[in-house]
Order: C-alpha cells, then sequence, then structure tokens
C-alpha cells in the first residue's frame, strides 16, 4: 500500500471529499482515506439544507461564509451534473421560518430587521400570505419569513456524485481503512500509517468530522471538536405536498424530490452513540405534527441520527494548525456541512496552493489553545 502523494485528506464525508477533488483540480495528487464507506456518517445523515439565514443568527463572518457558499452550489452542481450524470437535485423554492406565539413573532421580527438591514432579499408574511404559499400549515402561524434564495439538496444525491468526480479527478481513494497514527519527522507532516499500511505526503488534512480531536490527540494536539447527535425521521409526503421547507420553534420540514419529508432534528449530548430513541423520534415528529398537522396521517418511512462536528465557539476549524508544517484542519461544521462544503473546499485549496489564509481569519486553528494537557 505504501505510496506517496502530494495532500492526504483524512475524513471522507461531504468536507473531505470536497477538499480532495479541489485540490485534484488544481493540479495535485491526492489520497483520500475514510474509515468507513464514503459520506457514511453526519453527511448522509443530514436534511440537506442551504439555509445560511436560518442558521446563523446574527452577522458576522460565519453568515457571510454561509451566504457565499450558496452562492457557489448552483455552477457546483451543474459541474458535477456534466461530469457524473447525477442530479443533485437542488431546490430553489425558497425558505419560510414561521412563527406560532408571541414570543416567536417578536424573535421573527427583530430577525427579520437586522436581516433586512444587511441588504438580505426577504419577505415578511402573514399569516394569511403564508396559508396561500403553503396551505397545510398549522392555522397557529401567524408570520413567516421568505427567503427565495436558500435551497435544499439530496445530500445523498451530491455525495455520490462527489465520490465519482474524485474517482474521475484521479483521487486515490481508500474506504474502510483507518488512520492509526500521523507520520512526522519533529514537526513536520510525513504521512500517515493505516490499518492497510502506510502512505506518505508532505501535508495531512484532517477532514475527520466528530473524529477530528481523537486523530490530533496522537501528536499532543488538542481540537475542541466534539458529537452532538441529531436525531431525523422521513414520512412519506405521497397525500402531503409541500413546496418549501419550512423551520419552527420546534423544528424543521424537508421536501424531497424522491416523496419524503425529513424532518428533524435533536440536539442530544451522547457521545459518538448514534442510535435513535423513543423520546428523540417522539419530539422530532411532535414538533413537525405542530407545524403541519396533517402530517400526523403520513406514512412514517424511518428515523436515524448522526453525529454532528460541534465546537466550543460554534464557528468550523479551518487552516493550519501552529507549529506544525504540513497539517491542516477542516472540521466543525456542525450542522452547516453540506451547506459550507464549497467555500471550505475553496478556502483550503487557495491556502494550500498558496499559504494565503487571509479569507479563513476567523476560522483559523490558532484562536483556541490546541496543545493538549499531555504536552503542557
Amino acid at each position: 500500500m505504501k505510496s506517496c502523494s502530494d495532500i492526504i485528506v483524512i475524513g471522507g464525508g461531504i468536507i473531505g471529499l470536497s477538499i480532495a477533488t479541489e485540490l485534484a483540480h488544481v493540479g495535485m495528487t491526492v489520497t483520500l482515506i475514510e474509515k468507513g464507506v464514503f459520506g457514511g456518517e453526519a453527511s448522509v445523515a443530514a436534511a440537506g439544507m442551504l439555509a445560511p439565514l436560518k442558521e446563523f443568527t446574527k452577522p458576522g463572518p460565519l453568515l457571510d461564509m454561509g451566504v457565499r457558499s450558496l452562492q457557489l452550489y448552483k455552477n457546483w452542481v451543474l459541474e458535477l451534473k456534466e461530469a457524473t450524470g447525477i442530479d443533485c437535485q437542488l431546490s430553489t423554492a425558497g425558505i419560510l421560518t414561521v412563527a406560532m406565539t408571541d414570543m416567536e413573532e417578536k424573535w421573527l421580527q427583530e430577525r427579520y430587521q437586522w436581516q433586512k438591514s444587511e441588504g438580505y432579499d426577504i419577505r415578511l408574511l402573514s399569516g394569511k400570505e403564508v396559508q396561500k404559499q403553503e396551505p397545510h400549515l398549522s392555522k397557529m402561524v401567524r408570520q413567516a419569513i421568505y427567503s427565495p434564495h436558500e435551497a435544499d439538496i439530496n445530500n445523498r444525491l451530491l455525495l455520490e456524485a462527489l465520490v465519482i468526480q474524485a474517482k474521475n479527478r484521479n483521487v486515490r481513494l481508500f474506504q474502510n481503512t483507518a488512520v492509526i497514527r500521523l507520520k512526522h519527522a519533529g514537526r513536520k507532516m510525513t504521512g500517515v500509517v493505516t490499518d492497510k499500511g502506510e502512505l506518505e505526503a508532505n501535508h495531512v488534512i484532517v477532514a475527520a468530522g466528530a473524529w477530528t480531536a481523537d486523530i490530533l490527540r496522537q501528536v499532543g494536539v488538542d481540537v475542541p471538536v466534539y458529537p452532538v447527535r441529531g436525531q431525523i425521521a422521513a414520512v412519506d409526503s405521497n397525500h402531503l405536498p409541500l413546496s418549501h421547507v419550512v423551520f419552527g420553534k420546534n423544528g424543521y420540514l424537508v421536501p424531497k424530490q424522491d416523496r419524503r419529508i425529513i424532518v428533524g432534528a435533536t440536539e442530544d449530548l451522547a457521545g459518538f452513540d448514534r442510535s435513535s430513541t423513543v423520546y428523540g423520534v417522539s419530539n422530532v415528529l411532535t414538533g413537525a405534527m405542530s407545524i403541519v398537522p396533517a402530517i400526523s396521517e403520513a406514512p412514517f418511512l424511518q428515523a436515524w441520527a448522526g453525529l454532528r462536528p460541534a465546537t466550543a465557539d460554534e464557528h468550523p476549524i479551518l487552516g493550519p494548525v501552529p507549529n506544525w508544517s504540513g497539517l491542516t484542519l477542516a472540521c466543525g461544521h456542525y450542522r452547516n456541512g453540506i451547506l459550507l462544503a464549497p467555500i471550505t473546499a475553496k478556502l483550503i485549496a487557495e491556502y494550500v496552493s498558496s499559504d494565503e489564509t487571509e479569507h479563513m481569519n476567523p476560522f483559523l486553528p490558532n484562536r483556541f489553545s490546541l496543545v493538549s494537557y499531555e504536552e503542557k
């Protein structure tokens, strides 16, 4: 197995796949290593929403990053379709965020005001206007923000397309391959040791989601990334047409072109346990029924859970590890790995090609103290 590449990417979820394909596109030889199957963890468990204005609660670099990434999506999926033949089912119908109580209405109006003042194209709809757009919504809905440029995508098809694109671009792919340790000479990366042999590279990018901390801890780097379980369910939409993604205080509903409605999601601190629980799934379904009561009659399809990679400050960690040569992080995207994948890939490729980190400054690892307790 021993071989040499310019870059080794550890982690074959949406972030690792996107980075690997982008690096190969700019002319580098890339090896991608995944401990399970490509896209088999948080990426496949996601609902596929592309909703920066809903996900990020205040102006700042994370919202700016999310909006930039959303703007990349249309061309990105078109390129993937041309290269792979896979239509990733990007839906651009827009997103509704609804309010059903006095408190929610106050929160919604405050959110509308600051987003409008930032220049975003959003509309504040009355209850009657919302009902015209989505007749199945609860009569308790008083107002909604309509964000016409936000979207959702079939993340399962997106992952399939990225794997094919990686093969097309000659990325060396290893799945079901565990990284045992990072190889280094002093503070310079030289490759990795896996359960199937050694691989050499002068640059290692760790994009292993919630498992990133375990990999980096071996070399005395303590990365503040931890798993948060998200439990999600799917119901059959055959008799319940929805045109938009709908967010409420108690959950969300995401209609898919394959006749599913994805409903979610919990945020549980459960370590690395990805089980679905009766309590979690019942809360998800109850929340969905409060927004769309008729969903109570929809056939139940399945429930699942994914482990989102959260960080201490709720921002992703992107860029070089201080005091190391050839060791880069791309992790901690939490609920927004699907949304942030294209911009993350471009930023990491820009850094690897030029050592330029200016556009990643708010997300650099050096905002944390990364030396482990063992080395202090």
